[in-house]
């Protein structure tokens, strides 16, 4: 189970809102398996459990599951969650787009379930997009690391925790890039993109939640260089066990 620990007190040990008067109450562990979309489960240390909801996308959520995978061990799991995380930043990507344009969210559901049928038409969606509307080309993996990749996932290739490092890294420089052209490119598109993510959410919880934030290595919320994780082994190093 990948649980990271939050410092929000658990509703149960607090129903009164009063947690600045007393330390003492548990903070929670998030469980960052997803129990829906942008809703995850909780435990306190006294073993309450809650549905939370956060405000992170599906792609920042899935990388992160790939750091906690390579300081666990789980090398191969590391490799399918990278890859899992850069497939749903392209639906990120391509939905911020057409929101930006003015398209409905039904319409575009219904144009990605087409494009869904196929792993390599929703590639080349959002490679024409991107190529067509961002400021600068993509950074993208390279044939090698992409071959490495499909050895992994696909022939039972058994990678090393620095060659998983190194990967993890490759994929974060194309996320970072990506994300920050996508919010120039398309400013009210990915507001728009976020939000519809914490009120479907909000829609689908048994109560009305306030929607938490966790600090994520691929982070919308940072823009340039103020990320707290420059490389995914500083972040490596500050996760604990």
């Amino acid at each position: 189970m990948t649980k990271i620990s939050v410092p929000i007190v658990c509703r149960a040990c607090n129903p009164d809102g009063s947690s600045a008067e007393n330390l003492n109450l548990p903070s929670v562990l998030l469980d960052l398996r997803t129990d829906g979309d942008g809703r995850y489960r909780s435990e306190c240390s006294r073993g309450h459990q809650q549905l939370v909801v956060l405000r992170q996308q599906k792609f920042e959520i899935l990388f992160e599951l790939a750091a906690y995978a390579i300081r666990d061990g789980d090398y191969r799991q590391s490799v399918s969650s990278c890859a899992a995380s850069l497939e749903a930043f392209h639906e990120f990507f391509l939905r911020s787009m057409a929101y930006q344009d003015g398209i409905k969210k039904e319409r575009f559901d219904a144009a990605w379930k087409l494009l869904g049928i196929s792993r390599q038409n929703r590639q080349e969606a959002y490679l024409l997009n991107y190529r067509n509307l961002c400021a600068r080309p993509p950074v993208l993996l390279t044939a090698t690391q992409n071959d490495w990749k499909d050895s992994v996932m696909h022939q039972g290739l058994m990678p090393t925790r620095e060659e998983c490092v190194s990967f993890g890294q490759a994929v974060l420089n194309v996320l970072r890039s990506a994300v920050e052209d996508a919010r120039d490119a398309f400013p009210d598109g990915v507001k728009q993109a976020m939000q519809e993510h914490v009120t479907a959410a909000q829609q689908h919880a048994s109560r009305s939640l306030v929607p938490w934030s966790v600090r994520t290595i691929v982070n919308l919320a940072v823009e340039g260089d103020k990320h707290p994780y420059p490389t995914l082994e500083g972040a490596l190093a500050r996760m604990v066990e």
